[in-house]
């Protein structure tokens, strides 16, 4: 009993080690993003711990990103990211469609995610921009 308790603490250390040290695959690349005032604009997150915003008239900003939780509630799957030292999620609503999603910023200071009040800045496709 204590040995498979031993067991279960290193894996889960060693994912919360695993989960701050990258991007997740899940939401690495490219999308093409719609704002919530109707803005279209292109967002690339990179391995590097970049996210790269391009707007239609070519401007770019560019955020340092770093990922500090990541996980599954119901059908929902959400991935916390640090910017700009503010929680954003990016939050699939349904955690097998890895082709839509939305970056959240968090604007209360819960620490759950069930518990988490966020603004939703942009909804995101792979493929295309999002309809309203």
């Amino acid at each position: 009993m204590v040995n498979n308790f031993s067991k279960l603490v290193i894996i889960v250390f060693g994912l919360i080690l695993l989960v701050s040290c990258k991007p997740s695959d899940k939401y690495t690349g490219d999308w093409y993003a719609l704002s919530n005032s109707g803005e279209k604009v292109e967002i690339h997150f990179s391995k590097d711990k970049i996210m790269t915003i391009n707007d239609e008239n070519g401007n770019e900003e560019t955020y340092e990103i770093n990922q500090t939780a990541a996980g599954f509630q119901n059908n929902l799957g959400y991935y916390r990211v640090e910017i700009d030292e503010a929680s954003h999620y990016v939050i699939f609503e349904n955690k097998k469609d890895e082709d839509n999603a939305q970056l959240v910023k968090q604007t209360n200071h819960a620490s759950d995610f069930e518990d988490v009040v966020g603004e939703i800045l942009y909804k995101m496709n792979r493929d295309d921009f999002p309809t309203e």
